[in-house]
């Protein structure tokens, strides 16, 4: 995947000369460079792929990619804002950034800009999930999605079939195709999972938390009180810990993109990301697992408890720093990339290709039948299963507590702390923080 991360960066610097060559066609119109600073996932490949024919359309405005690695982008963003150079027009807002943003005033609400141009927008037709956790805070707009990212398990239908077993259901389903699973002679791991300290290991412990019920606060509106450190807590950590000598070598230091590349080039069983990485599976060049990767939902305590899929990504929001002629120059290249046309088409970019936007994506049944987790988004959506709020929340003390989170989680993990010490050590320090900004704890 570094390669393919690479091929996404050229793409991006290729598509630079591409923007200025029709200049003399432009009648001396003004031509506008709009910047966006963008995460450097898999999707950025497809915008790349896709925009020269935006700048034959419109020669007046010029789309220059900077793709940021996830790890540097909020710094390199906040650095951005801080600055208040207006260097970048449009920059990728991860959701649990969107109210730090927002109330930090670094965004322009958009939401005028939403009402103006909704027969051409049809904010209506996006993805109920992705509107409502990326797009909106506060009751207002200031993002439009741009990656809207659904969490589930990937596995290998192929290992599954040789050994018997069945897609696990239950958390003890799980933990025994995890064993049996495993090859040590291979090397064939039973898991791969991202332990690094930090938003890496928050990401993955959150989402088998999400899974086994559990939710960051007791009240996400009345009680601030953390809930990371109750019995599902435990039980989510434990099995991490558990998991380490079942899975590859190094995995305490393992970011996102290290266990899903491991599963890629086919070391590992199962995985648990985003839908973002589905399509990667069986269109990379690099691939070892094309046509044998099935898709399901993450593990539960019961098999009568209700599925959880947790739900995160990125939305474009306007820099407030920069002018109204540059936010309308933004802005149409904001509604031209997320049209119903083009989010038909980004999804099939071959190699790196885009996330379903809209709903009519996601429920054609000649795209469900290329990339058969669409049928799990949309079954997630209509059931409002698609879970932003409890996985990651969006508040703007979010950052301060992934960092708290991942330390802690890391060191129970590791054995460096015992599991119940170190998640009562995070969850005394989030619950001092969230008093300490005026929340109700309980």
């Amino acid at each position: 995947m570094k390669k393919l991360i690479g091929i996404v960066l050229v793409l991006s610097l290729l598509a630079i000369p591409l923007m200025g060559c029709d200049n003399n066609q432009a009648d001396e119109e003004v031509v506008r460079t709009v910047t966006f600073m963008t995460v450097g996932d898999p999707y950025v490949g497809a915008i790349a792929y896709l925009l020269p024919e935006f700048h034959e359309a419109n020669p007046d405005i010029n789309v220059v990619l900077s793709s940021v690695p996830f790890l540097n982008l909020r710094e390199l963003a906040i650095l951005e804002f801080v600055g208040g150079t207006g260097s970048y027009d449009i920059v990728s807002v991860d959701m649990p950034w969107i109210g730090e943003f927002t109330e930090g005033g670094h965004l322009r609400d958009i939401t005028d800009l939403v009402e103006r141009d909704r027969d051409i927008l049809r904010p209506d037709e996006f993805l109920p999930g992705a509107w409502e956790g990326i797009a909106m805070y506060g009751g207002r707009v200031w993002t439009l999605p741009i990656a809207p990212y659904y969490m589930y398990l990937h596995y290998r239908t192929d290992v599954f079939a040789e050994h018997n077993l069945s897609v696990p259901v239950t958390l003890e389903e799980f933990r025994n195709a995890i064993v049996t699973l495993h090859d040590p002679d291979q090397p064939f791991f039973g898991l791969s999972v991202a332990m690094r300290r930090g938003p890496s290991i928050v990401h993955d412990w959150m989402a088998y938390f999400n899974g086994f019920g559990g939710t960051t606060f007791v009240d996400h509106e009345n009680n601030f009180r953390t809930a990371i450190n109750s019995e599902i807590g435990f039980i989510t950590t434990e099995l991490f810990k558990n998991a380490i000598p079942y899975s590859p070598p190094g995995v305490l230091q393992y970011e996102n993109i290290d266990r899903w590349n491991d599963f890629m080039h086919g070391n590992s069983a199962m995985v648990t990301v985003f839908n973002a990485n589905s399509p990667m599976f069986e269109t990379a060049e690099d691939s070892q697992v094309a046509g044998l990767v099935g898709y399901a939902h993450l593990p539960r305590l019961n098999a009568n408890d209700p599925p959880s899929m947790p739900f995160a990504g990125f939305g474009m929001g306007i820099n407030a720093d920069i002018s109204e002629e540059q936010v309308e120059a933004a802005w149409r290249f904001m509604l031209w990339i997320t049209s119903e046309e083009i989010d038909r088409r980004w999804v099939q970019v071959p190699g790196t290709p885009g996330v379903p936007l809209r709903t009519a994506t996601v429920r054609d049944p000649e795209l469900v039948a290329m990339f058969p987790y669409f049928q799990l988004i949309a079954e997630a959506e209509e059931a409002g299963t698609a879970d932003g709020v409890n996985f990651r929340s969006r508040l703007p003390e979010w950052p301060i507590i992934e960092d708290i989170l991942g330390l802690y989680l890391n060191l129970a993990v590791s054995g460096e702390m015992d599991i119940q010490e170190a998640l009562d050590a995070a969850a005394e320090q989030i619950n001092e923080l969230m008093i300490s900004r005026g929340y109700p704890v309980n």
